[in-house]
């Protein structure tokens, strides 16, 4: 339930190691690269000339900050990591496990690997792109099988040009009537599928007139008088065909050597992939980092729990310095890594949905988490249906760790409320209450539903109260209207709203009124207030502020009053929950059918799983981020993001 402590680690090396360490680094995924340019401005990398013993060694390590440069991109590494991603789509790998870029040596020479994979890629598609001309070039010669003349004889032709082609059985019917305006021989060959295949001989000088009319016709040519064309249209389909099986088998051949490949050669093919993705990430961590003459200068975002692992893993370096560096106080790039329990992990989606929680700010997970479940069973709580949310989060959390757990936990709570109130699938009947059934007593649920919302709604003034004073915003803790006041106006509220519907308050109703008044009076005195106290002189007009502050104080109490009704909801959807499943229940006792009956309670279980659970899920999240969140928590940090191959 905190956000870690962050150091800044500031990475000196030798330049002829640098691609091995950031890869060691990368592998780590426990950095956040940084400009390293900031650092070296502010004079971090600078090393002491008081160590007489290292004074030489520190001495050149200083001169070489006046050699400074960006490192240039090396773009045969984009193209060894596009090549390393055409290798897997061609061997049908999806994916590289991390174990193999554990084992990456960046010395090693993979260029022999990728010419004799990239020799038979290229055989591979040219193949396959032969097939499809095969393919083409059959069906076109097919069409015509059954005109027997030589090809050649008529592509030779001196004074005539040659045409096949097809025409649909209208442009057919419209040829018939203009035969006679036609200067050609037109021969039909035959029909198939709805086509009507036609041969044109026409002499060359009415080329154009030609074109015309078949224009007119949508005539659709195919292309058999190409270039060495012998023989007839059967006699070279026929020849076609062989042709097809030579290149099918060479296709069926190289088939056959990526599966012996990756067979054979599995652990050294992979890792040979994993080296090439990695050089694409390698350049990225380059554009973060300077270098000399002699060594690279790079910094990164780190988690003060794994700067013990980041020595370890780089120890095995020579002549390599590691230092680190608290953040600035109050800045705001630092950014933040949580650190929860694995239960609630899954609760950090729905936390950075709203917002990342700022560098030192409360980490609200925990608090979260525990409310969200009791929220989201207290308005859904069915054994049955929770079972079913349960199990849907077991099986989607081997795809999706975090929502299939969200979900899991979900259905747990579900489950839990549904044997508090004793329901199964929306039965009633089943099992007997261990609390109370909410539809049988409605005012009691609605009643406890709002005293649940202010337990909640005191622990969200609690932290924020507690986040504005670590934050060093005293004055906002005391005056604000989730402050010190605010807690005022609000217990204040709670006791008139008692004493309203006649129950028994804890103070008297005079007195709570008295404590409103004088609330509203203090947040309305805030600025006349610090000013005497700090004696200093506010920038905004004195008219402005009371204006603007007149409005808060409505909103204050507006905000209060919302807040505190708002949790009327969690009872609300329990009852509805109920009286929902009753309305599916008594249209199945209509039917008259037990089968009919059994349908309309599967449909309705249905409907409500899904429909029902989306509304309380919204729902849920509304109380949280709105009535809650409002109070404690601003979310307006940066996720830290280690830096990874893959």
């Amino acid at each position: 339930m905190a956000v870690e402590r962050m150091k800044v680690a500031n990475i000196m090396g030798k330049i002829q190691d640098m691609d091995s360490i950031i890869l060691d680094i990368l592998n780590l995924k426990c950095m956040q690269f940084m400009s390293a340019e900031t650092n070296i401005e502010e004079n971090k990398f600078v090393f002491s000339l008081d160590d007489e013993k290292n004074l030489e060694k520190n001495l050149e390590r200083n001169l070489e900050l006046n050699y400074i440069e960006p490192i240039e991109e090396d773009e045969s590494h984009k193209v060894s990591a596009k090549k390393a991603t055409e290798i897997m789509e061609f061997l049908g790998i999806d994916k590289i496990e991390d174990k193999y870029f554990e084992k990456i040596d960046v010395n090693e020479d993979v260029d022999s690997f990728v010419k004799n994979i990239s020799k038979k890629m290229d055989e591979y598609e040219n193949t396959k792109e032969s097939l499809k001309i095969l393919d083409t070039l059959k069906e076109n010669y097919e069409l015509f099988k059954n005109v027997d003349i030589d090809l050649k004889d008529i592509a030779d032709l001196k004074y005539f040009n040659t045409r096949f082609g097809f025409l649909d059985k209208d442009a057919r019917a419209r040829l018939k009537k203009n035969y006679g305006n036609i200067l050609a021989m037109i021969y039909h060959t035959g029909t198939v599928d709805n086509r009507e295949l036609f041969l044109v001989i026409y002499p060359k000088e009415t080329e154009k007139d030609i074109n015309r009319v078949l224009n007119s016709l949508n005539f659709t040519e195919v292309d058999l008088l190409g270039e060495n064309v012998e023989g007839t249209a059967s006699l070279i389909f026929k020849n076609l065909e062989e042709e097809e099986e030579n290149v099918k088998r060479k296709i069926f051949e190289i088939e056959e050597y990526k599966k012996n490949l990756l067979e054979s050669m599995n652990e050294e093919l992979r890792t040979s992939l994993a080296h090439m993705l990695s050089y694409e990430e390698i350049e990225k961590a380059k554009k973060y980092m300077l270098r000399s003459n002699k060594y690279f200068y790079l910094s990164g975002w780190i988690g003060v729990s794994d700067t013990k692992k980041l020595e370890e893993k780089l120890s095995k370096y020579e002549d390599i310095d590691i230092e680190y560096f608290d953040p600035k106080e109050g800045s705001k790039k630092t950014p933040t890594k949580l650190k929860n329990a694995n239960f609630f992990k899954p609760f950090e989606l729905l936390i950075n949905m709203y917002g990342t929680p700022a560098y030192g700010e409360f980490d609200p997970t925990v608090i979260f988490g525990i409310t969200y479940m009791i929220l989201f069973g207290a308005m859904f709580g069915d054994l049955g249906q929770g079972a079913v949310f349960a199990v849907a989060g077991l099986i989607l959390a081997k795809k999706n760790k975090d929502f299939g757990g969200l979900l899991l936990r979900m259905g747990a709570s579900s489950m839990f409320f549904g044997l508090m109130y004793g329901s199964v699938f929306g039965l009633e009947e089943i099992i007997p209450a261990i609390w109370f059934r909410p539809f049988e007593d409605i005012n009691g649920t609605l009643v406890t539903a709002i005293y649940f919302g202010i337990i909640l709604l005191a622990i969200a003034y609690g932290i924020g109260i507690y986040n504005r004073l670590k934050s060093g915003r005293p004055d906002e803790a005391f005056f604000a209207k989730e402050g010190f006041l605010g807690v005022l106006i609000f217990i204040a509220m709670i006791n008139i709203g008692i004493s309203v519907m006649g129950g028994s308050a804890p103070l008297p109703k005079n007195i709570s009124i008295g404590i409103l008044l004088g609330s509203l009076v203090i947040m309305l005195l805030k600025r006349p207030i610090l000013k005497a106290l700090f004696k200093k002189e506010p920038e905004e007009s004195a008219s402005d502020y009371y204006i603007e502050s007149s409005f808060g104080l409505l909103e204050a109490l507006l905000s209060t009053m919302s807040s505190i009704i708002s949790f009327i909801r969690v009872g609300a959807f329990a009852i509805n929950h109920v009286g929902l499943f009753l309305a599916f229940k008594t249209l199945g006792e209509m039917l008259g059918s037990r089968g009919g009956n059994i349908a309309v309670l599967i449909f309705g279980n249905i409907l409500i799983l899904g429909l029902e659970g989306l509304i309380v899920f919204i729902q849920s999240l509304r109380l949280e981020y709105y009535e809650m969140f409002s109070k404690y928590y601003s979310g307006d940090g940066v996720l830290f993001k280690a830096d990874k191959i893959y």
